[in-house]
């Protein structure tokens, strides 16, 4: 998208909506078990923050999906990850996150012993198996890499594609905030009763923000001079600022530095950036009917020109309630709408150009459960 000025810039809702979407999309366990088995199986996923493993021997245990993944920080300073399994008898090999110093982990049921990257290290009672089933035994493995500051994982790692590519052009759009140099402040956990895709949906239109949102968004954003444009299979929506003047700011306008940039991560992240913080929202279904998210609120190290210290610290730690409130807000609606996903009287979903961007999010959708 690079350098725009407001009206010029690449608005594609025309060609990317509006459009229908049936309600069954919502309600149907089959197609929940294609989303899960074919949709986020085969794509990356943000799974937290570098600054969550400064040391070698650091681990994180990520859960989401009913899977559990154990990434680890190695004495190289490289990251390894794998499920969280043991291969012996399926049981958890660890709880929680947490630091190892001796590099084992021990499985809690048979006292299995792995390393940080997943290998068997020791079996108890080995002479009692039969030896061909030890070769080569070990937790099963779990693409990773680091991009953005974020650590990614991918459940296959045979087919996995580089996180560059997977990103594409949002390579260039998302890294001009250079969030591998921000500061990660922490986040916070929310379940909503709703359907993941009622929950995501929200986060890819802003006009429910004068409906919704009144109390806890009063004003500043200029939703009418919205624009939005897909990589696929990502998405984004500008949203100017109206306490910036974006008219008369000198050509050519740099979109990032006056705008609410909203990016889909797809399939199911949201990152909300402004010139100097922002917060990420991953979203992901328990079941058909709950949906576990999870925030990250990060920020610049520094303060911006012209703002002290203290006064960027204090607007740092207000976002905190500003993306609480919003996503209650938000995850209060999704219920109520959700709620009503069995009426006999809801068929489908009709989309007008400024929910293009939702559109656009069941069509890539379709195409996976449809391969």
């Amino acid at each position: 998208m690079g350098v725009i000025r407001w009206g010029e810039g690449r608005d594609q809702s025309e060609d990317l909506g509006p459009g229908e979407v049936n309600a069954s999309v919502y309600s149907d366990p089959q197609r929940f078990a294609l989303e899960r088995d074919r949709l986020f199986r085969n794509t990356w996923h943000m799974a937290g923050r570098v600054e969550e493993l400064p040391d070698p021997g650091d681990f994180l245990v990520w859960e989401e999906l009913g899977q559990s993944v154990v990434i680890a920080r190695q004495p190289d300073a490289g990251l390894t990850a794998f499920h969280n399994v043991c291969p012996h008898r399926g049981a958890r090999i660890v709880g929680k996150s947490g630091h190892c110093d001796s590099g084992r982990l021990t499985c809690p049921f048979h006292s299995f012993v792995f390393d940080l990257e997943g290998k068997l290290v020791s079996v108890p009672e080995k002479e009692t198996f039969d030896p061909a089933q030890l070769v080569g035994l070990r937790t099963a493995e779990v693409a990773v890499g680091i991009w953005g500051g974020w650590i990614w994982i991918h459940f296959d790692p045979a087919k996995a594609p580089s996180i560059e590519s997977y990103l594409g052009e949002l390579v260039d759009e998302i890294g001009w905030y250079g969030m591998e140099d921000w500061k990660y402040h922490g986040g916070s956990n929310w379940v909503a009763d709703a359907n993941w895709k009622v929950v995501l949906e929200a986060f890819l239109e802003s006009w429910h923000t004068p409906t919704v949102h009144a109390r806890s968004v009063r004003g500043g954003f200029d939703v009418a001079r919205s624009t939005f444009a897909t990589f696929d299979p990502h998405s984004m929506m500008v949203v100017p600022l109206t306490a910036l003047d974006i008219d008369s700011a000198p050509e050519p306008v740099e979109h990032q530095q006056y705008a609410d940039c909203q990016y889909l991560l797809f399939p199911c992240a949201f990152l909300n950036m402004f010139p100097d913080q922002g917060y990420l929202i991953t979203v992901y279904p328990i079941d058909e009917n709950r949906t576990s998210c999870q925030g990250y609120v990060m920020a610049r190290k520094t303060a911006p020109e012209g703002t002290d210290a203290a006064t960027w610290d204090r607007s740092v730690e207000s976002s905190f309630g500003v993306m609480d409130r919003i996503m209650e807000e938000d995850l209060s609606i999704a219920a109520e709408v959700d709620a009503m996903k069995h009426s006999f009287g809801y068929s489908k979903n009709i989309y007008n150009r400024l929910e293009c961007r939702i559109s656009a999010f069941h069509r890539l959708i379709d195409q996976f459960v449809a391969d």
